[in-house]
């Protein structure tokens, strides 16, 4: 991107995927009639309800199946919620968590129908007023996210459909609606052409994958939308873009999908010349790889298993180089013990992108991680400390040598200092 980018960055995250959807409620709202109560672990009925949830002022929680998560029932009690939709049949949630609301003084009304598709016309029919429909894949989840915020914006059902068969449900819907536009994503991929003929007032918005599709879907709207916020969730996984979904509605924000890196959304952004707006991260699913960064961003402090998404508990094996001209042959760790203590060294640090590095100095020994003999990271500890071949700034922790020294000589007492 050019230098003139002006961009920040937050992340909204939690522990597991309710505590992230409890803080990107709380993010967005500091006070809620309303709630959109959906499925944590089911993907299809909760896709379409980012018209509803803007319709009520609401945002998206998630539940377990016979249970409320402790991180969603603190922020359903901290605004003070009154009314809860419950998005799903008793199989999807079950009754007692109807039976624990209830008990807390709070209004339930569930919405759900046979299967996803029905359940998608009867959150659809809650909306008034309706022109205009959004036509998507009940297959998978990235197409339905991708069309979310405008979908809300503009009172627009997000309805699903098989690939190659619109349901009965569907067809009596629009029968019912003078329907002046039809959106339909993803024809061609993940939906079949031969849908197109039986759907009014076609406008089709088209891409070879998700991520395509993605940007076609931000390009069509654009004029519509608040740029000012992007909001970037993983591709890959539903859930904290389901919840980022009411988020993103409430100022049309675009809701971005990345993968393992951002190069194709990046360039959009560069020939559209949108270069004033803050990034929020939904989830920690995002890799660092995937943030959209440019020279100009300050991305918060971070611990070292955050930027890599290595999770310290599945590396298996670690081997040291001394970076001093082979004082010492190399070490290697695998004592399971040995392995968490120096993985929780790391994480006593937190680190930060760091602007316009120069090369590193310091204590140049470097580390490297496997899982099942699989390189999956590299650290060269020095100032900036340099993880997988991108420079960081320590801004919590120092590179305390003494203590590398004395773990290093725990593993091989002939180590040199």
């Amino acid at each position: 991107m050019p230098n003139n980018v002006q961009a920040t960055t937050e992340k909204l995250s939690g522990i597991d995927r309710y505590a992230t959807s409890a803080a990107i409620a709380l993010d967005g709202w500091k006070q809620s009639n309303y709630a959109i109560l959906t499925s944590g672990d089911n993907f299809p009925d909760a896709l379409t309800v980012s018209p509803l949830a803007k319709k009520y002022n609401a945002p998206i929680l998630l539940t377990e199946t016979n249970s409320i998560p402790t991180d969603t029932l603190s922020v359903i009690q901290q605004l003070k919620v009154t009314d809860i939709i419950i998005i799903g049949g008793i199989g999807v949630i079950s009754s007692s968590v109807e039976n624990q609301l209830s008990s807390l003084g709070i209004k339930t009304t569930r919405l759900g129908g046979q299967d996803r598709y029905e359940t998608s016309i009867i959150v659809a029919s809650q909306l008034n007023k309706v022109s205009e429909i959004a036509i998507v894949t009940g297959e998978d989840f990235a197409d339905a996210l991708s069309i979310s915020p405008i979908a809300a914006k503009n009172n627009m059902p997000i309805i699903l459909v098989q690939h190659n068969m619109i349901p009965d449900s569907v067809k009596e819907y629009i029968k019912l609606h003078e329907i002046t536009k039809t959106y339909v994503i993803g024809v061609g991929s993940s939906l079949d052409e031969s849908l197109v003929s039986e759907l009014p007032c076609v406008e089709q918005i088209n891409g070879q994958d998700k991520y395509q599709r993605n940007l076609a879907v931000i390009d069509k709207f654009k004029s519509e939308m608040d740029l000012d916020t992007i909001y970037l969730t993983t591709g890959e996984n539903f859930v904290d873009g389901l919840s980022g979904s009411a988020l993103s509605g409430v100022n049309c924000n675009p809701l971005l999908l990345v993968g393992e890196n951002s190069t194709l959304q990046k360039e959009y952004l560069d020939n559209n010349l949108i270069t004033d707006y803050n990034i929020v991260v939904l989830g920690g699913a995002v890799v660092e790889q995937a943030i959209i960064s440019s020279f100009n961003i300050d991305y918060e402090e971070k611990t070292i298993s955050d930027v890599t998404g290595i999770k310290s508990d599945d590396i298996t094996k670690i081997v040291f180089y001394d970076g001093r001209g082979g004082k010492n042959k190399p070490i290697t760790v695998e004592d399971k013990q040995k392995v968490m203590e120096f993985m929780g060294y790391l994480d006593g640090y937190e680190i930060k992108i760091a602007k316009n590095p120069e090369l590193g100095t310091g204590w140049i020994h470097e580390a490297v991680f496997y899982v099942n003999d699989k390189e999956v990271m590299n650290i060269f500890f020095v100032d900036p400390i340099i993880i997988n071949n991108e420079y960081y700034e320590i801004i919590k922790g120092d590179i305390e040598t003494l203590k590398f020294h004395e773990f290093l000589k725990s593993i091989d007492p002939s180590y040199t200092e």
